[in-house]
């Protein structure tokens, strides 16, 4: 480690600088001993000496050159390994670095390789932990934050129609009570599973909490709604589990309105939905209107 520390003072952003600088040190330690030996014996004379003393330095910095490019050349995968780790911390793109060789290179450019997958995976199961619920696989609250705010972006900047959709259910402490904690879960999965069926790429479904959901769609208020509405009669007629009933309500995303607003909104339709009987959507305009229409 001393040579590298002292070559370090020297240069201390290239590895390449370094062991080119040991090369071309090795490589002309045996001109300047010739050249000295030389002129220390002096059995060549004027001309003769500087002939000699002129080809041997000539074909000494030729090798030199050829020598230093193959080097470099041959440094060319320690180069790509360390271009690839700084993409990847900078992208979390992983890379493709090549894997045939044998030698020390090879084993490194492997080892960057498996361990860089590796992180990559942790960090998949991480994010995936900490954005998914564990029972359901849909989004948990955070991930919910997170994909409302990302919809509402959508829906700022490139003009995206969006529907928030707030649902609750309303039998599932009967089903618990009759069949158990573990059937109740399985109405949340199949609840899930189902809704994955017809929502599109960029519509998401997240577990609120306890039996609320929140829902995603990226779509006009009519269209998002039939679809929502067919879902649910299919979850009332299933035929092989207990029938699913819901309250849900609706608001659509306007400009301006901030996602705490828009939630809000869709949370006091479904409440509506919800002391109106359930079993049913109602939409935030619908609420709306009533409440400034005559009582």
């Amino acid at each position: 480690m001393r040579l590298y520390n002292g070559l370090s003072r020297l240069f201390p952003r290239s590895f390449s600088a370094k062991l080119l600088a040991v090369a071309f040190a090795g490589i002309h330690v045996p001109l300047l001993l010739l050249v000295l030996w030389l002129l220390s014996h002096g059995e060549l004379q004027g001309r003769q000496l500087w002939t000699v003393i002129l080809v041997v330095l000539g074909a000494t910095l030729l090798g030199t050159a050829l020598t230093l490019l193959a080097l470099y050349r041959l440094l060319a995968p320690l180069r790509l390994a360390a271009d690839a780790l700084d993409v990847y911390y900078a992208e979390q793109r992983l890379p493709l670095l090549p894997e045939q060789g044998e030698d020390e290179l090879g084993r490194l450019l492997r080892g960057i390789n498996r361990s860089l997958r590796g992180i990559d995976d942790g960090l998949r199961d991480l994010k995936k932990q900490a954005l998914l619920d564990p029972l359901t696989e849909a989004l948990n609250r955070r991930g919910c934050e997170r994909a409302l705010s990302d919809s509402a972006h959508a829906a700022q900047v490139d003009g995206w129609p969006f529907a928030l959709f707030v649902i609750d259910l309303d039998n599932l402490k009967p089903i618990n009570d009759r069949f158990g904690h573990a059937a109740g879960d399985r109405i949340l999965v199949r609840l899930v599973e189902s809704a994955y069926g017809w929502l599109g790429a960029q519509d998401w479904i997240g577990r609120w909490g306890g039996d609320e959901f929140l829902i995603g769609v990226h779509a006009r208020e009519e269209e998002a709604t039939l679809k929502l509405n067919q879902w649910l009669s299919a979850l009332e007629r299933d035929d092989d589990e207990p029938p699913v009933y819901v309250s849900a309500g609706c608001a659509v995303w306007q400009a301006g309105l901030e996602e705490a607003d828009l939630y809000r909104q869709a949370d006091a339709a479904m409440y509506r939905a919800k002391f109106s009987g359930g079993r049913r959507l109602v939409r935030h305009g619908d609420l709306a209107a009533g409440a400034a229409g005559p009582e």
